[in-house]
């Protein structure tokens, strides 16, 4: 059954969305990425992954990216 979960992604590097697309490319997990907002300082997404939400985040912690809520906001860090 497929999921959707709403992130925000902070833009610091120019090639961030360059590489967040490379890397999630190889998460099995998620279906479809579609991109809500975008401005020079942030970007909101909705992914659509099937699974659970922690098997997300050790995926997404395989590709080094951090998949973690602030708030009531979902965010993504690429290290």
């Amino acid at each position: 059954v497929p999921s959707f979960i709403n992130i925000q992604l902070k833009l610091n590097k120019k090639n961030n969305l360059v590489e967040l697309n490379n890397r999630i490319n190889n998460v099995d997990l998620i279906d479809n990425i579609f991109v809500q907002e975008f401005n020079n300082q942030y970007v909101f997404l909705k992914i659509k992954y099937l699974g659970k939400i922690d098997k997300l985040i050790e995926e997404l912690e395989n590709q080094k990216i951090i998949l973690k809520m602030k708030g009531d906001i979902w965010s993504l860090k690429i290290i």
